[in-house]
């Protein structure tokens, strides 16, 4: 099969988020025999390629245009020229109206619809700007033939919110990159100078990842001797949390790590006491799947799909106040058998998720967009893949 890949985000060196999900789900789909083109107008990052055989795929550059051309003519017009089998975009958007060939969108969640919305003013609901993407996003979802996202909860959001009938909706979950099961070094809590034990938070510090919940939580708790540790975020963001770690005093003891090297997660997270996820609004929670292939405890907000991921693998806490959570970190502060324990639940729920399965899953939705796997018994093993019983 011949697989073309929406590749536009894989000019930036990062791994958050959308990155992250191409760049494992490409290096799976390679060892399946899939050939696969990557399409862009600028030339794709090194390190997202390093894991593909170089046999396993193509890049393919436009010349200099404007982003709506690119996607609206230049990209199926390729497609054509390429023989494409399925068009698969995996970023929320980014699919052409018209294409000679089926088209797959990744849709990791309703967020723009469902929570930031509600915050626009009502001259940002009528800029140009977000009116044309909302126009893109309607194109990617209304002209896709399936639809994958990576939760059931997001799946709920996208048959509520954005009216997308439930039949054209698969749930593929996530995982952690192999390199979070690989054995853990000793040298990066030293590099980072962690001398303290800490409860650890990685990820960004926007609003609804609910950040102060967590420091005030953290001041309430009152672990002596324990640091607050935060990695990833713009520093304006930094600046005002900060601010409030100081009117609670606790300013001492709260870190700010900046962005850290993908291959120091690992240990960051295994010697922690524990990881805490207060986000108030999530579509997959793939820092969860972190925590869990290294057995770090997880402490994680009874909201949107958080509970779903997490299944028995780690502690839900409310967000409705602060004292849930406080305890738990007390309490995990405290004991050491129960801090064990909780880690060796969230490795045994880490085996739950796998790329490889992602994969086999996302393969079996290509062969439906192409009308060669109709039978209902198909779509029972891509289930099974998929999601498979807690």
């Amino acid at each position: 099969m011949k697989v073309g890949f929406n590749a536009r985000l894989l000019t930036a060196p990062t791994l958050r988020g959308w990155n992250r999900y191409t760049a494992n789900l490409l290096a799976e789909l390679a060892q399946l025999d899939v050939q696969l083109v990557l399409y862009s107008d600028r030339p794709i990052h090194p390190a997202h390629l390093e894991r593909l055989p170089q046999s396993a795929y193509q890049v393919r550059l436009s010349p200099a245009m404007r982003y709506l051309q690119w996607e609206q003519v230049w990209l199926p017009q390729q497609c054509s020229k390429d023989q494409i089998d399925v068009l698969h975009c995996p970023m929320n958007f980014g699919l052409p109206a018209f294409n000679s060939c089926p088209q797959v969108l990744t849709l990791h969640d309703a967020i723009d619809q469902v929570y930031y919305a509600k915050h626009l003013s009502l001259f940002q609901r009528f800029s140009f700007a977000y009116r044309q993407s909302q126009l893109y996003h309607w194109i990617a979802r209304t002209r896709s033939t399936h639809i994958i996202t990576v939760s059931e909860f997001s799946k709920r959001d996208l048959v509520e919110h954005l009216k997308i009938p439930a039949s054209k909706v698969s749930v593929i979950y996530e995982a952690a990159d192999d390199h979070f099961y690989r054995s853990i070094a000793d040298a990066v809590r030293s590099q980072y100078q962690l001398a303290s034990p800490y409860v650890f938070y990685v990820g960004g510090l926007e609003q609804r990842k609910n950040i102060p919940f967590l420091v005030k939580a953290f001041a309430e708790a009152n672990l002596q001797g324990v640091d607050l540790v935060l990695a990833g975020g713009q520093v304006q963001d930094q600046n005002q949390l900060r601010l409030l770690a100081e009117s609670l005093g606790i300013a001492e003891r709260i870190r700010f790590l900046g962005w850290v090297d993908d291959r120091d997660l690992p240990e960051l997270y295994a010697g922690a006491l524990c990881f805490v996820y207060a986000s108030e609004y999530e579509g997959f929670g793939l820092q969860l799947c972190e925590a869990m292939a290294v057995g770090c405890p997880i402490l994680a907000a009874q909201a949107t799909c958080l509970p779903e991921v997490l299944g028995e693998g780690g502690i839900l806490f409310s967000l409705e106040n602060t004292q849930e959570l406080s305890n738990c970190l007390r309490y995990i502060n405290a004991d050491p058998e129960y801090r064990s324990s909780l880690g060796q639940r969230a490795k045994l729920r880490s085996q739950h998720f796998s790329w490889q399965q992602t994969a086999q899953a996302t393969l079996q939705v290509y062969e439906r967009a192409l009308g060669r796997s109709t039978k209902s018994q198909a779509f029972k093993r891509t289930a099974s893949l998929a999601n498979p019983d807690c």
